[in-house]
């Protein structure tokens, strides 16, 4: 199954700023990218056109467990500066076979 994940900074640092180790721990997690990438579970990910921190990614994977391992594997994630929000996709229906 695939999942759309939107992740956007964790809202307290608009206010406060982000943390001294961010930008290591974006690092972390563009190499993280590269990992699912080639394992398969991550299909495809853009960067948010935002001054904001953020990602859009689309994942595969087998099940609602198995996309929260891979979402929990991001360093900004572990620590909590980034915040997914997980939607889960479907067909769209005018692609989906018609029976007749």
């Amino acid at each position: 199954m695939q999942y759309l994940a939107i992740f956007t900074s964790n809202p307290k640092f608009k206010t406060d700023g982000m943390p001294s180790d961010f930008q290591q721990r974006e690092l972390e997690d563009e190499a993280q990218v590269q990992v699912l990438y080639a394992e398969g579970g991550l299909r495809q990910a853009w960067a948010l056109d935002t001054k904001d921190h953020g990602a859009v990614v689309l994942f595969e994977a087998e099940s609602p467990e198995h996309l929260q391992k891979m979402i929990d594997s991001f360093p900004l994630v572990e620590v909590g500066y980034s915040v997914p929000q997980v939607l889960p996709l479907a067909p769209y229906p005018a692609f989906a076979k018609k029976s007749v």
